[in-house]
């Protein structure tokens, strides 16, 4: 039987342009090799790595309380298919050393299909949002703005229909770009994510580029 261990970099959640919610993790797995067939040692650390970067999603939806009351419901339907969750992967970087597989594997997952299996087995109930103790200011930049009436209502929509928001600043206005910044309780990712799951009568928004701690949006005219 293998083991492994893991060792794991986050990046900001993604929203594309169809709305859905992705997360990037980079894994390093290490999984014993026996024998001469280093095959076997290879699949298992990158499936289990997977598996881990499942499990590390699944919690970021749920406590570890509830995760641990759940861990049946979770081991025998969440994990183990853990493929049906990755859109892709790629394998940074793999060697052997000292009789253990090494791979660094970076993965996109679906965050809303794991959220909506979590749903589903009625372990995640409610609403779930992300928990934040402390207020970030994130840059937000919007391109392609023909009337003032939409920016006044993307403006009004940050003021108070995404919550976690305390205050928008706008910096500057003009030739169809608005320069804001938002101070909330949340980050970059969190905002994206709120604004791109809004539905808006006259236009649509399109994130063109995220930071920690900025993000771009394109404002296109319905």
């Amino acid at each position: 039987m293998s083991t492994a261990l893991f060792f794991f970099v986050f990046y900001p959640l993604y929203v594309y342009a169809s709305r859905e919610i992705v997360e990037v993790v980079e894994t390093e797995g290490i999984s014993a090799v026996y024998g001469n067939d280093r095959a076997p040692a290879r699949d298992s650390a990158i499936g289990d790595s997977m598996r881990r970067a499942v499990e590390q999603v699944v919690g970021m939806l749920i406590s570890e309380e509830v995760a641990t009351e759940n861990a049946d419901v979770l081991n025998d339907n969440i994990y183990p298919k853990y493929q049906d969750y990755i859109h892709d992967y790629r394998i940074l970087k793999e060697e052997v050393k000292n009789g253990l597989y090494r791979t660094r594997v970076r993965a996109t997952l679906s965050v809303m299909d794991i959220k909506r299996d979590l749903e589903g087995l009625g372990v995640l109930t409610g609403e779930w949002r992300p928990e934040y103790s402390t207020t970030a200011v994130i840059g937000v930049v919007v391109q392609g703005i023909e009337r003032y009436g939409d920016f006044k209502t993307l403006r009004e929509a940050l003021e108070k229909g995404i919550r976690g928001v305390d205050a928008v600043h706008l910096r500057r206005i003009g030739s169809g770009v608005a320069v804001m910044d938002v101070e909330m309780q949340g980050d970059a990712s969190m905002l994206a994510n709120e604004l791109q799951l809004k539905e808006f009568r006259n236009f649509s928004l399109y994130m063109t580029e995220i930071t920690q701690n900025t993000i771009e949006f394109y404002m296109a005219k319905e």
